[in-house]
């Protein structure tokens, strides 16, 4: 599948969500009510959907393009990698 097919394919998949009052997040890709969700619209069309967790954590920028909007986001915060030794047989 094409990036552009991709798009188009969560595009209809977002719309059918929409309607249906539950959307997923572009980022983290978990399901969650309309109402904790941030999304861009264009032309009558969902292209964008980002929970409120992920929102909170990122800042997040939309940019205008002649192909459509450029989405980046970045962590507010380090990530914390939390690693355990394994230990073997004694």
């Amino acid at each position: 599948m094409t990036p552009g097919q991709l798009q188009r394919a969560w595009v209809l998949q977002a719309q059918a969500d929409a309607e249906r009052g539950v959307l997923e997040c572009r980022m983290c890709q978990r399901r969650g009510p309309l109402e904790e969700t941030t999304t861009l619209w264009r032309n009558g069309l969902l292209i964008f959907a980002l929970c409120d967790r992920c929102a909170a954590s990122h800042d997040v920028v939309f940019s205008p393009t002649q192909a459509g909007v450029d989405v980046r986001a970045r962590r507010r915060s380090p990530m914390e990698l939390v690693t355990h030794r394994v230990h073997g047989p004694r």
